[in-house]
């Protein structure tokens, strides 16, 4: 069953800022916000990089002379945004980039019925999945589309608990979880390898409720899976470096073959699966 995904107050510049409403209206924006541009942080502050990407949808999607960086309940902002809750943007007139694309970007029309409760890849797991994943993104405060997006990586889109890592390091299901990871969490990769998807998802919780508060970027998350110490790092910054077990274990990352991983070639791939996710036969 679809649900209404409501705005309850105005979002913005001089406006109420309801956390909740704050972090919907990022996520809205996200998913209108295509490569090279960064994702906003779904934080649930309506800071100046927040203020700053209604702006930008404003005059390059709905059409503004004079944008506000404000979304009113009801109003042709938030009608436009709503929109993004259940359909592609590239079924769109007009495609939000941050700026106008080369073809010029005409303003989209309003939402013809209300926004659902669609996310990235809900169309490739089980209701009862993506309920799942819904309360555990409420809980930690997060972006479902995030998690959702990590979890595509991870699984090579298959969202099976079962499924091993290919390099041998014993990583198995939905997050790769390590054998030493799963004791930590009072299980075995055994144990979650048997599990359905739905239940291995309260394992998936138990693993990121230490670093909640932390995770507010798509690259946050995924950090919080590969290496959590690297949770904020400067995206230029070293992770790895050729010689160790974890770069020989990640090195398909190493795109330029210089013998660096960095956070910022890491979250490259794993943006790929975020858009993909939002795609007609995905998004659901």
């Amino acid at each position: 069953m679809k649900t209404q995904m409501k705005l309850t107050g105005s979002v913005g510049f001089r406006a109420q800022n309801f956390r909740d409403d704050v972090r919907l209206v990022q996520e809205l924006l996200n998913r209108a916000t295509r490569v090279p541009w960064t994702l906003l942080a779904v934080d649930g502050l309506a800071g100046p990089n927040t203020i700053n990407r209604i702006k930008d949808f404003q005059r390059n999607v709905v059409g503004f002379s004079k944008p506000d960086g404000r979304v009113d309940v009801g109003g042709r902002t938030w009608r436009s945004l709503t929109r993004y809750a259940e359909e592609t943007p590239a079924h769109f007139r007009g495609t939000f980039s941050v700026h106008p694309t080369e073809t010029g970007v005409r303003a989209a029309e309003p939402a013809a019925r209300p926004a659902t409760d669609a996310i990235a890849w809900g169309a490739k797991v089980s209701p009862a999945f993506k309920r799942r994943v819904r309360e555990i993104a409420a809980n930690l405060g997060i972006s479902p589309d995030f998690l959702m997006s990590c979890m595509a990586f991870e699984t090579g889109e298959t969202f099976s608990p079962s499924i091993k890592n290919a390099a041998g390091s014993g990583a198995t299901g939905l997050i790769q979880f390590m054998p030493r990871t799963a004791k930590g969490l009072g299980t075995t990769t055994e144990a979650l390898a048997k599990m359905t998807a739905e239940k291995q998802l309260d394992y998936v919780e138990k693993y990121f409720l230490p670093y909640k508060g932390k995770l507010k970027t798509l690259e946050d998350i995924y950090m919080a899976i590969l290496y959590p110490a690297a949770i904020g790092m400067d995206p230029a910054a070293a992770l790895f470096r050729q010689g160790s077990k974890t770069y020989e274990q990640n090195s398909g990352f190493d795109k330029n073959k210089d013998g660096v991983i960095t956070p910022a070639e890491i979250s490259v791939k794993v943006r790929q699966k975020y858009e993909k996710g939002l795609q007609k036969g995905y998004l659901g």
